[in-house]
């Protein structure tokens, strides 16, 4: 399965783009939502890969839950690794058969919409429950998730 490896690679900024805008002191979506935040000091270079390899790692994880055809493609990856014809074949004919079905902008902004209801709201809610947060805080990060979510989503869908 061929992959568009400089889109994903672009991809995973996207996150970063996006919580630069979201998170920043003089955001209005910050003023807006009354959340206090503590400003961000000492960000080293250091600190920005380690948050673009958490952002890179995000996208390959999307990719798997975004693009169905990875699956189907899993299923025969080791067989083909060790080197059935048989199982490439199989693969090459299901992909150009049905390799481009769902692949596009909506659809994957609706699978990135699911992925923030079901793995970013339920750690971000717990945690502020736990933490004796407000409803704003938990909306305020969880509509950052959301966002970066449909975008990711869509554009893998479209692009990777």
């Amino acid at each position: 399965m061929n992959l568009n490896y400089p889109a994903f690679f672009l991809i995973a900024f996207v996150p970063l783009m996006i919580g630069y805008f979201w998170y920043h002191p003089k955001s209005p979506v910050l003023h807006w939502s009354g959340v206090e935040m503590p400003p961000i000091q000492n960000l080293s270079i250091f600190k920005i890969l380690i948050l673009f390899f958490l952002s890179f790692t995000l996208v390959y994880g999307y990719i798997n839950i975004v693009i169905h055809q990875m699956g189907f493609y899993e299923l025969f990856f080791t067989d083909i690794m060790k080197g059935s014809t048989e199982a490439q074949q199989v693969v090459d004919d299901f992909l150009g058969k049905y390799g481009d079905k769902h692949r596009s902008l909506g659809h994957g902004v609706f699978h990135g919409a699911i992925n923030a209801f079901v793995f970013a709201l339920p750690f971000i809610a717990i945690h502020g429950i736990l933490d004796n947060k407000s409803n704003k805080y938990i909306i305020f990060h969880f509509l950052y998730w959301l966002i970066t979510s449909i975008v990711i989503g869509g554009l893998i869908s479209e692009f990777v």
